[in-house]
């Protein structure tokens, strides 16, 4: 311990007596650390974590892939939600768990403490807490008692965020009311601190029992609907019993269930049927929630993390560069330590502990550029990536994180300097006079391999920049379909405040003509479902004179817009009109369909006059009348192909609740958005209005993930450049000191400083052209791993690679400029007389 004390001394006392050394190496490795330490904290989050319960190893999330019929609500993956009825049979006759719960997100108006809010809620089964094993920090969560009659049970429980940052951790909020959905609502309790739900990236504010479903969802109730799915399952394993003995357990009561569920599903033929009653129940891990945003968003990461990783590798390299440089110029000291009786493993020990104080240096800098990175990252998410709750600070298993990369960097990048700087011939060094710069053949060797593999890492990360930027450029040149300029959104949920629908309708058409009465406004037109915020509704439809293939699904997507909705989005109208004030509830079903649709179900006829109609099966007659024609356009996300879509007036719709309206100004947008407020709250000033923002920024966010990765690539390509120009230039500067005599013979011989000059940048094309050979199959491999997440542009695009191979050669020659210029200025006597 004492001679380790010593070593740790002395090491703090060299790096002090090279303080430019010391900052250029702390700097270096604190950029790779920290980038590696802030993408490592939303891979925690997101993937790794565990969800704060009791046991959560236990969970399972419950899948049924296969055929349905009616209405499915779904987040990405369409096996996941069940009715509400198959939950209650499941839960009731299954043995096979200990428990089963189910859950809902939905948006909540809550009005209290002198104001009226959006918020987001989930309806839960009233063993929601009990499986999970959550217990509350203040009051009572829900039990069995709180799920038995419909519409019996005005209770509440308030998530630990949201008490705190509404109502203060007030605890006086026990027994008090609010008004949520324009229902009053009793708080009985307060969630513990930490727990979030059951899916990442959504954070509940409010819990309400299942049973209450009609009040929470004025328009619809979902809990008597066989043909309605719409609820997350998830269950806790019985101890001792594995997913797959669950499985097997779970199947016959399930079949049973299916066959009393199959009399319902009409509209199936016989093989359809049978693929109904053969579904089974999948069980996916659960201790991490239900993996929906993991889904999206783990492979990007884990690139991210790949990226950040082969960056700390250069800087690695580069350290390892600098420290075979500075071992050399300590040779003669190395020599009189081993002559005085110094052993080489305690001269490599010395090192090594001045290699670890080095990392662990950059690694207090690099939690600082983390601390840093990690704020502006979470910052930058928007809400409608479907992530939040992500926490911008340090916690102790991102520090831990810091610390071990850390000591591994500085092994890594310490070893084998110590162990070739402690192997010399003793009695020939102590021979040299001064400090000679000669580190033998071998080491020169060495460093130009160090730099070779900076070359290689970094033509891998160019092309991946490469790659990602050239896929983002097509997704920006992307026609859309609608004019994007000069247009701003906003939406509103009539519905969440006691509304009933045809009080919503009249309440969307006068705010409609109030909002083109403004001055500077175009246009306006409403929406129910916002464009490219990746939500899609879409039906099974029978079409009149279309013969369907056998197993063909016959479908569309569907939405429901107001007047004058195409030419404020500014799609063009191939045929027919568009819908006007007529065309309302009571009058004539119509609707309007994308050429997409016209296509695939009307070739070689005119689509408009036609009909069709929603859903399918013998009884279902065609009765919406086929008024217009209109050109294909992105709906739920910019990547989307295209597909058949209809569009139908939102005053037919029985349901409505809530919709987005959209304006087309003549000047900049920015400067209606408060009278657009001003409109909405002289009518209802109790109405929040939410997602208010130009469609510009909508298609923004939507390209928000293919923005990030190509940011971070480039930061992560560009850094990875500067590292390997300046581990190029050191290699080469050392070079030309170590062949400054012969150097200075060529010169006096008559060779030009043209020709002395590109001896050096001779070797260093050599260097790069070695790098970019053995980088681009690495590069193409990378490519191929991601093509998933490009768009238009393939792994081995030559464009991409050509680039990438012109910013080496430049970031080569920057790296060997200085070098050759140096030795072309040699002067021939100095160089002769050095020694």
């Amino acid at each position: 311990m004492q001679t380790l004390w010593q070593d740790l001394r002395f090491g703090a006392r060299m790096l002090l007596k090279s303080p430019g050394f010391t900052l250029i190496v702390v700097l270096t490795l604190a950029l790779g650390i920290g980038a590696n330490t802030a993408i490592f904290s939303l891979i925690d989050q997101i993937l790794l974590q565990r969800l704060p319960v009791e046991r959560p190893e236990e969970l399972v999330v419950l899948r049924s892939p296969g055929p349905k019929t009616g209405r499915v609500w779904s987040d990405g993956d369409d096996a996941a939600p069940f009715s509400y009825p198959m939950y209650k049979a499941l839960r009731d006759r299954s043995e096979a768990f200990s428990g089963l719960l189910a859950r809902f997100a939905i948006s909540l108006s809550v009005a209290g403490a002198g104001q009226t809010e959006r918020a987001d809620g989930e309806l839960v089964s009233g063993n929601y807490f009990e499986v999970l094993g959550v217990r509350p920090a203040l009051g009572r969560v829900f039990n069995q008692e709180d799920d038995r009659t419909p519409g019996a049970h005005p209770v509440v429980v308030l998530s630990h965020a949201y008490w705190t940052r509404r109502f203060g951790a007030e605890p006086a909020i026990l027994n008090k009311t609010l008004t949520v959905n324009g229902t009053l609502m009793t708080v009985i309790g307060v969630s513990r601190e930490g727990f979030r739900g059951v899916q990442v990236g959504q954070t509940p504010d409010v819990f309400i029992p299942i049973m209450m479903t009609a009040q929470m969802t004025p328009n619809r109730n979902g809990l008597d609907d066989h043909k309605d799915y719409w609820l997350a399952i998830m269950g806790r394993l019985k101890p001792g019993m594995s997913r797959a003995q669950t499985e097997e357990a779970v199947r016959p009561s399930y079949r049973s269930v299916l066959e009393e569920e199959l009399p319902l599903m009409t509209g199936f033929r016989a093989e359809r049927r049978q693929q109904f009653l053969d579904k089974r129940i999948l069980l996916d891990d659960g201790a991490k929630g239900r993996r929906i945003l993991q889904r999206d968003t783990g492979k990007p990461m884990l690139i991210l993390m790949g990226m950040a990783g082969l960056a700390l590798l250069i800087a690695c390299a580069n350290v390892a560069n600098l420290l075979l440089a500075r071992g050399a110029a300590r040779r003669r000291e190395i020599a009189v330590r081993m002559a005085l009786g110094a052993g080489r493993w305690r001269l490599m020990r010395q090192f090594l502990v001045e290699s670890l104080l080095l990392s662990l240096m950059g690694g207090v800098v690099g939690v600082v550029v983390a601390a840093w990175a990690i704020r502006g990252l979470v910052a930058t998410i928007p809400p409608s990536m479907g992530a939040l709750g992500l926490s911008p600070e340090l916690n102790p298993r991102l520090l831990g994180f810091a610390l071990a990369l850390s000591a591994l960097t500085g092994l890594f990048f310490g070893a084998a300097p110590a162990a070739r700087a402690t192997r010399l011939n003793l009695e020939s060094t102590l021979r040299e006079q001064g400090s000679s710069v000669s580190g033998g053949l071998s080491s020169v060797r060495f460093r130009k391999a160090l730099v070779v593999s900076q070359i290689v890492l970094t033509t891998v990360l160019l092309v991946g920049a490469g790659l990602f930027a050239r896929s983002l450029n097509n997704l920006n040149r992307l026609d859309l379909g609608v004019r994007v300029d000069h247009l701003i959104a906003f939406s509103i949920a009539p519905e969440l405040n006691g509304y009933s629908p045809q009080r919503t309708i009249a309440f969307f058409d006068d705010l409609r003509q109030g909002i083109a009465a403004l001055p500077g406004v175009r246009s306006v037109s409403a929406a129910e479902s916002p464009i490219l915020t990746d939500s899609n509704s879409g039906s099974n439809v029978t079409i009149e004179g279309y013969q369907a293939q056998e197993n063909e699904s016959v479908g569309v997507y569907h939405n429901r817009v107001g007047p004058d909705y195409f030419a404020t989005m500014g799609v063009p109208l191939i045929g027919g009109r568009e819908f006007t004030a007529a065309d309302k509830a009571g009058g004539p079903k119509v609707a309007i369909i994308n050429e997409t649709m016209a296509r695939r179900y009307f070739a070689n006829r005119n689509p408009i006059g036609s009909h069709f109609a929603i859903g399918s099966g013998d009884r279902v007659r065609p009765d919406i009348e086929i008024v217009g024609v209109v050109k294909d356009s992105k709906h739920g996300v910019v990547r989307e192909e295209k597909r058949p879509f209809a569009y139908f007036p939102y005053a037919q719709e029985k349901n409505l609740g809530n919709i987005t309206f959209y304006a087309r100004a003549d000047q900049d947008v920015s400067a209606i958005a408060p009278s657009l407020r001003r409109e909405v709250e002289r009518r209802d000033n109790n109405l929040p209005i939410y997602d208010l923002k130009t469609l510009q920024q909508q298609v923004d966010e939507s390209l928000f993930a293919d923005r990030f990765l190509t940011f971070l690539s480039i930061c992560f390509g560009s850094l990875a450049a500067a590292l390997a120009a300046v581990g190029l230039y050191g290699v080469m500067a050392y070079t030309v000191t170590r062949r400054i005599r012969e150097i200075g013979i060529r010169i006096a011989l008559g060779a030009t400083r043209g020709i002395v000059a590109w001896l050096i940048l001779r070797e260093v094309t050599l260097l790069a052209l070695i790098g970019l050979l053995v980088g681009a199959p690495l590069a193409f491999a990378l490519g191929r791993a991601a093509e998933s997440l490009l768009f238009g542009v393939k792994a081995g695009d030559p464009s991409v690679f050509a680039a990438a191979s012109l910013f080496l050669a430049l970031v080569a020659l920057l790296g060997g400029y200085l070098p050759a210029r140096r030795a072309a200025k040699v002067d021939p006597i100095v160089a002769l007389r050095r020694e």
